[in-house]
């Protein structure tokens, strides 16, 4: 299996600007206050043709409560597999308790290390030379994450202690990227877990646990998925925390770079308001859309159609958008919503020539034509696909503002029925005509 080299340190010490410096890539959430961090961010990193996976983990703190051994006990598996830890200190302050606690905890894994002092941009402590010489770790390598120094030293020190054994990890493309969205506390955590058999995101009570999206892969029926567990979506108000405005941002971002949205909607207020803002914003963004009512199992009785109906009618732009009802916690329901995914993938596919596209539309709009324009007819000139996953068409027509939503409602409507694209969010982009005579 491919090499994992985690990353170490107390809250605040640079963690994951260190991570998005080695990745090259602005990843994980950085803003200078301790506890940002929560879950295990993973990813790929290939440097001079040696691969491994890059961890960057919650920093370790003295406060122990029953959410901080769960992000213990997670981070504990993570340092028991990898190969390499990297522990990261700064050079602009002297050693800590909690620096030493780390120390203590490194050395109870028999497991290669790199001292890496961060922040070194300006003036070492006085007292940092001396408190190296005490860690027992070996010559650190010194980097100022922020400003891109001594990345490149510390990426070569990386590579010469991995092992130089070819990896033998499968190198699969991706087919689907797939986020799962939805509300605080709605299962989106436990239903990543579940799917991957095993914890990559911490789940709980509490609201806001999951604050940077959890990234990982899933091979199901032959098909590679990769998934993202997104921090939950509120109301935005004056009293929200730039935390979690940054975690939304955040979400909204991965919406808007994935193809498939799993909505999770808790049975128990499926009909709140803002899940239909979600629905808005996925539909929006033309998303494949998946919507997922789970914690069936906190109901004794309940009616699967009327819910539906009641979707349906509140959102008719979604009125048949699959809807599958599980129990994350207790496995109820999972196996159905991803072979239901995969059955889905062929029609969010889907390309429809052009020829066969403008044949339907010359029958379709002779069966009913559009009103007219100040008197004048308005004509349907010319459409095209010009995406896929979900599908997406550009409709040419001289007069595209009279168009009315009902009128675009009823195209998009016989298209799904005429090219078997129910359950699809389809949508049609109406253009100028660029013929100027038209």
């Amino acid at each position: 299996m491919i090499e994992e080299v985690i990353i170490l340190g107390k809250p605040n010490v640079g963690k994951s600007s260190l991570f998005n410096a080695i990745v090259e890539k602005k990843i994980a959430l950085v803003k200078n206050f301790s506890g940002l961090t929560r879950d295990l961010r993973k990813k790929e990193v290939n440097f001079l043709g040696k691969e491994y996976i890059l961890i960057d983990s919650a920093g370790i703190s003295n406060e122990i409560d029953k959410f901080n051994k769960n992000i213990m006990s997670n981070m504990k598996d993570s340092i028991e597999k990898c190969r390499l830890i990297l522990f990261v200190i700064e050079g602009n302050k002297s050693l800590t308790y909690e620096d030493y606690e780390i120390i203590k905890l490194i050395r109870k894994f028999n497991k290669k290390k790199i001292l890496v002092i961060n922040k070194c941009e300006s003036k070492l402590s006085e007292s940092i030379d001396f408190d190296v010489n005490k860690i027992g770790i070996g010559p650190p390598i010194y980097v100022s994450a922020e400003h891109k120094i001594g990345i490149l030293d510390l990426k070569t020190e990386i590579n010469s202690q991995l092992s130089n054994k070819t990896n033998n990890l499968i190198n699969y493309d991706i087919d689907h990227s797939v986020a799962i969205v939805g509300k605080p506390n709605t299962g989106k955590s436990t239903l990543l877990n579940n799917l991957i058999g095993k914890k990559v995101s911490i789940t709980g009570s509490m609201p806001h646990l999951t604050r940077d999206p959890v990234e990982t892969r899933l091979l199901w029926e032959k098909v590679n998925f990769k998934i993202f567990d997104t921090a939950g979506i509120v109301n935005q108000s004056k009293k929200i925390r730039k935390i979690d405005l940054m975690s939304i941002h955040e979400t909204k971002r991965k919406i808007r770079l994935s193809e498939i949205i799993i909505l999770v909607l808790d049975i128990n207020d499926y009909f709140e308001k803002l899940n239909f803002k979600l629905m808005r914003l996925i539909v929006d963004e033309v998303r494949c859309l998946i919507i997922v009512i789970n914690k069936i199992d906190s109901l004794e009785c309940f009616s699967e159609d009327y819910i539906k109906k009641s979707i349906y009618s509140s959102f008719p732009q979604i009125k048949d958008v699959p809807i599958f009802f599980i129990s994350a916690l207790n496995n109820l329901g999972l196996k159905k919503l991803m072979s239901g995914i995969i059955k889905f993938i062929p029609k969010w596919k889907k390309r429809i020539s052009t020829n066969k596209l403008n044949n339907w539309l010359r029958n379709i709009s002779m069966r009913n034509a559009p009103p007219l324009h100040n008197g004048r007819e308005v004509k349907l000139k010319f459409l095209t696909q010009v995406n896929i996953k979900p599908p997406k068409f550009v409709l040419f027509s001289n007069f595209p503002n009279s168009i009315r939503d009902s009128y675009r409602r009823y195209l998009i409507n016989n298209l799904k029925k005429d090219f078997m694209l129910q359950g699809v969010v389809v949508r049609i982009d109406i253009v100028k005509s660029k013929n100027p005579y038209e």
